[in-house]
Formats: C-alpha cells, sequence, structure tokens
C-alpha cells in the first residue's frame, strides 16, 4: 500500500480540507496526529521499528472526508477513503476507515446512525473491513488516539466517548463499540509498561474542563 511519506504534503491536504469545511476536526486531527507520534516514538524505545513520518501523515488526515461538510455516522470515513485512493494513497485511505471501527469487522452495524449511511457506502465499508479485518500496530495506535484527543488537546479515553456520545447519542450497544478502545489501549500498555495517559502533556488537565 502507499502512503503520503512527505508531512509537508499531509499539512498541505488537511489545509485545503479545511477551507472547504473549516471546524473543530481540523485541531482535532492536529492532535490526533500528536498523539500517534508520541506513542509511536514510546513505542520504538520497546523495540518496536515504527515508521513515525507514515503514521503522523496517515493520524493526520484520518477525518480529511470531512471535507465534504456536516455528514452523519460514519460517511466521512466512506469520503476520505475515496478521496486518498483517487490521489493513489491506499495505505491512508484504509486509516480513514479503520479509526471509525475499533472492533475492525465485528459488530459493524453498531457505529453510531448507521442507519443513515447509505447502503452502497455500507457494503464498500463493509467490504474494506473484511479484506483487513486484522488491524496492524499502526491502525490500532491512530484509533486510539482519534480517542484520546478533542479540538482543546488530549484527553482521557472516557471523556472523549462520553463528549462524542452526548453530541451523537447513544444506543443499547455503544459500550461495545467502546470496549474496541480498551482493548487497543490495554494491547498498547502492555508493550510499553505504563498507561498512555502517562505520555500525553496535559492530559489531567483535560479532567477539569468542560465536555463538549
Amino acid at each position: 500500500m502507499n502512503y503520503i511519506q512527505d508531512r509537508d504534503y499531509a499539512l498541505t491536504l488537511l489545509t485545503l480540507a479545511s477551507e472547504k469545511n473549516p471546524g473543530p476536526w481540523v485541531d482535532h486531527s492536529i492532535h490526533v496526529a500528536r498523539a500517534t507520534e508520541i506513542i509511536l516514538q514510546e513505542l520504538n524505545k520497546f523495540g518496536f521499528n515504527l515508521n513515525i513520518d507514515l503514521e503522523y501523515n496517515a493520524a493526520l488526515l484520518h477525518d480529511i472526508g470531512r471535507y465534504k461538510g456536516v455528514t452523519k455516522s460514519v460517511i466521512h470515513s466512506y469520503d476520505g477513503y475515496t478521496y486518498l485512493e483517487e490521489l493513489g494513497f491506499s495505505g491512508n485511505a484504509l486509516v480513514c476507515v479503520t479509526h471509525s471501527f475499533p472492533n475492525g469487522n465485528k459488530n459493524i452495524e453498531l457505529a453510531a446512525a448507521w442507519n443513515l449511511v447509505p447502503n452502497y457506502m455500507q457494503a464498500t465499508l463493509i467490504d474494506i473491513l473484511n479484506q483487513h479485518r486484522t488491524y496492524d500496530l499502526y491502525s490500532k495506535v491512530i484509533t486510539l488516539c482519534n480517542a484520546l484527543a478533542d479540538s482543546n488537546g488530549f484527553t482521557t479515553l472516557e471523556k472523549r466517548l462520553v463528549s462524542v456520545g452526548l453530541r451523537h447519542g447513544t444506543t443499547l450497544y455503544t459500550s461495545l463499540h467502546w470496549n474496541g478502545f480498551y482493548t487497543i489501549k490495554q494491547e498498547i500498555e502492555t508493550y510499553i509498561n505504563k498507561s498512555v495517559y502517562r505520555l500525553l502533556p496535559g492530559i489531567e488537565e483535560s479532567i477539569y474542563s468542560t465536555i463538549n
């Protein structure tokens, strides 16, 4: 798979997208990329050999599909996937999808407001997830970091998930979706022998800020 290697080019794509649809998703994307960078750096200290620039760019563009405006559910994942696929970056395109599904191809229909996603988009997303049912460590880290950062900076998984739930609603099955993030978090923490919260500057201050 092809990935964007150049940070300046990735930032240019994000900037162009933000001009089409300004919003808090842009700062969120920047913070997700930074969290990804920090966690990958820590993993490399424990014997991993991870390409930090490659995944920083993938994290920076994980929500690029929001260039189309405000959309329901995981439609932005489909839009981001098709956009980056057309540019020839299949690896970055895949991250646009995987970050929205912490459980991989399990319980796909549990995504918030899945019923609002057009059938042809559902079919494409399901096909992608079935083809990539086992996430590599890169996808796992970005998926987790998507839930560790908002537009203000780094935040706890608990606060981020509650914030999303308040804004978009929950269902009887939301806990199954949330558990996927905790499973990834626990796996990464076994590799680095510490909580990921200890790596992210200012995360404690987020506890005292207003949920929005």
